[in-house]
């Protein structure tokens, strides 16, 4: 028999019970905005890091965020000037699911949309972050069924979800559009005034690596499974973050950079393939992705004051998902090399914080396809035939990450 005393003892379990739940409730703390040349950044400040959905309608034109039943805490939105945004209004959608629409006086296309986890040490909470730009009526038709987010609503209206789903170590997740090629972006790093690696037989990294580029393109084209561009197709010099904007723009679904490594030790050679991370994996590799990261000052850009927006992601550790998405697929193009017999490096798939590696929504890796500093690797990579041999290892890889995509779809 339960005593009295239990039942006291449960009823205030309850209670307390109820109360954490109740000091725990999801929450939209606070809604700012942040006005840059080319977009607007809106920021959500949210008692927790939730799923989230984000997309566009017309008539009248909205921008709409999908989250999961939150309390509206952030009082009234302050609109900035040139926004576009006529009124902010917010409620329940259905049971579990509350949505924020932003009514907008022209049509926007989304650039972006991605989660910030709490940074303690900055005083930061976590953080819903919203790129968008105003667009013309046509291309907001063209893109119109774009969603970014992973959160399911059975009840949508807005068409073919595209989404960046949550991915872990093991898996690729990323889902382009069905009946729709992924774009693949390949990237022929340094260029222009800014020669790269110098081979011990006088051959320069940026003439290598861009007939590397253009090889992959081909042979990747040929499959008849993508549509592939590159950052550049001539000996132009461009900076780091409009590598990434590039990539961004023509909603690349992979980012390949390729380059060529130097180190002061001759007798090292192998290819390695490295992906995003706030801490290099090693001393090496800290160093080289400082190199990297100093090409825009070549021409005399600073990318401290350049590349704040990326670094500040970064910082925040923005992109767990598709970060992981690229280890995975950094992973598979080591396999393929292997498989190949091509020589790679010990520990070849590396991590370190490359400027060019940080687009928040697409997975990317920066392969070394050998040593400049290496005379007879330099003298390989400078023959279309090796060329023709790595860049079959990269289209092996590729295959490999986009199959694991297919199978994650079905």
């Amino acid at each position: 028999m339960i005593s009295r005393l239990s039942i006291l003892l449960m009823t205030l379990l309850a209670f307390l019970i109820g109360l954490s739940t109740d000091a725990q409730a999801f929450s939209v703390d606070q809604v700012r905005f942040g006005a840059h040349s080319e977009k607007t950044r809106m920021v959500l400040d949210l008692s927790e890091n939730k799923d989230f959905r984000v997309f566009a309608l017309d008539s009248p034109y909205r921008l709409v965020i999908d989250l999961p039943s939150f309390d509206w805490k952030a009082g009234s939105v302050e609109r900035p000037k040139n926004s576009n945004i006529l009124a902010v209004r917010h409620g329940n959608l259905k049971p579990g699911i509350s949505r924020l629409v932003f009514d907008l006086n022209q049509p926007i296309a989304l650039q972006a949309a991605f989660l910030l986890p709490h940074q303690k040490s900055a005083g930061k909470p976590d953080r819903l972050v919203i790129d968008f730009a105003p667009t013309s009526a046509s291309a907001f038709l063209k893109n119109k069924n774009k969603i970014l987010g992973t959160l399911s609503v059975d009840d949508s209206k807005a068409g073919k979800v595209r989404v960046n789903p949550a991915a872990n170590n093991n898996a690729a997740t990323t889902a382009p559009q069905r009946n729709i090629k992924p774009m693949i972006v390949i990237d022929p790093g340094h260029g222009g005034v800014d020669p790269g690696a110098v081979g011990a037989n006088k051959v320069y990294e940026k003439h290598v690596v861009l007939a590397l580029a253009k090889e992959l393109q081909k042979q990747l084209i040929s499959t008849g499974k993508y549509r592939v561009l590159l950052t550049r197709e001539k000996d132009v010099f461009i900076k780091l973050r409009n590598r990434v904007a590039f990539a961004r723009k023509h909603d690349a679904d992979l980012f390949v950079s390729i380059h060529a490594d130097s180190i002061e030790k001759s007798n090292v050679r192998g290819a390695s393939f490295y992906t995003l991370s706030e801490k290099a994996s090693d001393g090496q590799t800290a160093k080289l992705a400082a190199r990297e990261n100093r090409a825009d000052l070549i021409a005399g850009i600073d990318l401290s004051h350049e590349d704040d927006e990326v670094a500040n992601i970064l910082v925040d550790l923005a992109m767990r998902d598709t970060t992981n998405q690229g280890k995975y697929f950094a992973n598979k193009v080591v396999d393929a090399f292997r498989g190949n017999g091509i020589k790679v490096l010990q520990n070849a798939h590396r991590h370190a914080g490359f400027a060019v590696l940080k687009a928040p929504d697409i997975p990317s890796i920066l392969v070394e396809a050998g040593f400049m500093s290496n005379k007879s690797e330099a003298q390989q990579l400078n023959t279309s035939a090796y060329r023709k041999k790595l860049a079959g290892a990269l289209r092996k890889g590729i295959n490999a990450y986009f199959d694991q995509v297919e199978k994650n779809q079905r």
